[in-house]
């Protein structure tokens, strides 16, 4: 139930049944100010089903009613929230006044002085000693605590020399209400969403030496400061930290006006082009590929031959923008018509385009198909990309194989949609279930997300194998998926991992979209796939132990049962990261 906000569903009720509304998880007094039922004539209810399923079918195909209203159905149940929602004042009680509570007690001496700086004026005088606060102007204001939380971070980390932590609003009425949690420092997240964070704190090293470049400059733009301050950081997974505590009040809902492009294009200095996102709320990179680049795609399949056919069409529909090898790893067909299209598949490979079948039999182990693939591949970028995918917009090629050779990047993930147009896939996020699950999974596509992160490349801990693009460099160092012991589940994630491991970041690119026809209502595997599934979980909980429960590119105050960023009650003392 969301305010000021109405809601529509269709009910069925026969004849001469009752209908019966139910509150559940229902934590705070709630005003339902209107409830309508309306008597809909049948053609309408059902116009009504299909423009909410709208693309949920193949214009081919006719589904039965009886089809259409089971898919209805499970479209609406599995948007529906898996866990109470917690109300933001009652996090602040449980959770946040604790926290507060613990942060030591400073005296005079201890105290690290926050000097404030607001955009708009000059760079001002050299500081000795002390911390620069950030703040954009008029209508921004520090938290009461936010000495004691910086003090306490440098106790934590002593070499840190940029900081910054989360924001809240004050509403008019004077409560403070939409929180923003922000991830641990995330540079691609930092370039690519002009309101990454609102508020910095600043060394007196570091202002110092940025102001001898910038003698009484005036800065309008927190981007254009902070761009500027880290190019003086030697190490800034290392010397920038983020506090995850609320340590910035903003009273107004205007946020401060993003830089065009062009002028970002300029202070990156870099080799990408700028452009804003396709909803506007944020930037995206174009990296430029070198010429002899070819992108291998790697694609498993027994039999099944429509998904192959489709995957393969959407390749051809959707331009590239680059150089393609296909091959494709057969774990075992037998339906004659496979057998064909494989063998015609092999006969047409070319000069222009190389395409080769891998027979890899027996019983199914995902890692060590791609494997046995990549050995026989020949391009400088391998793309995991499972047969039930297809590709929706053009350029995917050259945006996944340019982001995958791009120096410190491991793993590059797409955004993937169930075929009723809801996110499957946005990229992983550790501990979501106990081990990992798929960020803003079932929402609706087309809707910018948690701060807008759905709409925006950043870095992540892992991204799925269903399309996983990865430099043949660093698939060789890494020796590609653990085919021993994570034979079907969780191989991509430990990928992802182990390239994190080696100081490789690994990107999700929302601007790469396609669709992912794996069922959205799946369940729990049962039997021998069930034993399996608990085996390779152990294993993933014996390699990477703790760091299931701290993603950097989550949150600590964030839900762990849905990965739907939404509050959480977990306790703990919030460190610096």
């Amino acid at each position: 139930m969301y305010p000021v906000r109405r809601r529509w569903r269709v009910l069925r009720l026969a004849q001469g049944g009752q209908l019966e509304l139910t509150l559940e998880r229902v934590q705070q007094p709630l005003q339902l100010q209107e409830l309508w039922l309306i008597r809909l004539p049948a053609w309408d209810a059902w116009r009504r089903i299909k423009r909410r399923l709208n693309g949920a079918f193949e214009a081919r195909q006719h589904p039965s009613l009886a089809l259409l209203w089971r898919r209805y159905n499970e479209l609406l149940h599995a948007q529906a929230r898996k866990h109470s929602l917690v109300p933001y004042a009652r996090w602040q009680r449980l959770i946040e006044a604790p926290a507060v509570a613990a942060l030591p007690n400073l005296s005079a001496l201890t105290a690290q002085r926050l000097h404030i700086f607001r955009l708009g004026e000059p760079a001002g005088a050299m500081l000795d000693g002390d911390w620069l606060a950030l703040l954009p102007g008029e209508g921004y204001q520090l938290s009461r605590w936010a000495d004691r939380a910086v003090t306490a971070a440098l106790e934590v980390k002593p070499d840190v020399k940029l900081l910054y932590g989360d924001e809240d609003q004050i509403s008019p009425a004077g409560e403070r209400c939409q929180p923003q949690f922000k991830p641990a420092w995330n540079q691609e997240l930092c370039t690519s969403d002009p309101h990454y964070s609102q508020c910095w704190f600043v060394s007196a090293a570091l202002w110092n030496q940025w102001r001898e470049q910038h003698n009484q400059q005036t800065i309008c733009n927190w981007q254009e400061l902070v761009l500027g301050l880290q190019a003086q950081i030697d190490s800034p997974s290392e010397q920038i930290g983020h506090i995850p505590m609320v340590l910035c009040h903003r009273s107004s809902g205007q946020l401060p006006k993003p830089l065009p492009p062009k002028e970002l294009e300029r202070l990156l200095g870099s080799a990408a082009q700028v452009q804003a996102s396709p909803t506007g709320l944020g930037y995206q990179m174009a990296w430029p590929l070198p010429d002899e680049t070819t992108l291998s795609l790697i694609i498993p399949t027994r039999d099944r031959l429509e998904l192959l056919e489709a995957c393969l069409a959407s390749i051809e529909r959707q331009e590239p923008g680059c150089a393609l090898e296909l091959v494709v790893a057969d774990n075992g067909s037998r339906e004659p018509a496979t057998l064909d299209f494989l063998e015609t598949f092999a006969a047409n490979s070319s000069s222009r385009r190389r395409q080769i079948v891998v027979r890899v039999p027996g019983p199914f182990n995902y890692s060590a198909i791609n494997n046995r693939a990549a050995e026989q591949c020949r391009g400088s970028v391998l793309l995991l990309l499972n047969n039930d995918v297809e590709f929706l917009r053009p350029g995917w090629g050259k945006q996944l194989a340019s982001n995958a050779l791009r120096p410190g990047i491991g793993c590059v993930g797409a955004q993937l949609l169930y075929p009723d147009r809801t996110i499957q896939h946005a990229g992983v996020v550790l501990g979501v279930g106990g081990l990992a699950g798929h960020a803003h999974q079932d929402l609706a596509a087309g809707q910018a997300g948690y701060q807008r992160r759905l709409d925006l490349s950043q870095e992540l801990s892992a991204v799925t194998a269903a399309c996983l693009a990865i430099s043949r460099e660093h698939w060789q160092q890494l020796g590609g998926l653990d085919e021993s012991q994570l034979a079907v589940n969780y191989n991509d994630v430990d990928l992802c991992l182990r390239a994190g491991q080696l100081g490789l970041k690994n990107l999700y690119l929302p601007q790469v979209l396609a669709l992912h026809h794996e069922s959205k209502s799946r369940g729990r595997p049962e039997g021998a796939a069930y034993r399996q599934w608990r085996r390779e979980w152990s294993v993933m909980e014996r390699r990477w132990g703790d760091l299931l429960q701290q993603d950097p590119a989550y949150h600590p105050h964030l839900s762990l049962e849905a990965g739907d960023f939404s509050l959480a009650l977990r306790r703990g003392a919030p460190r610096v990261r």
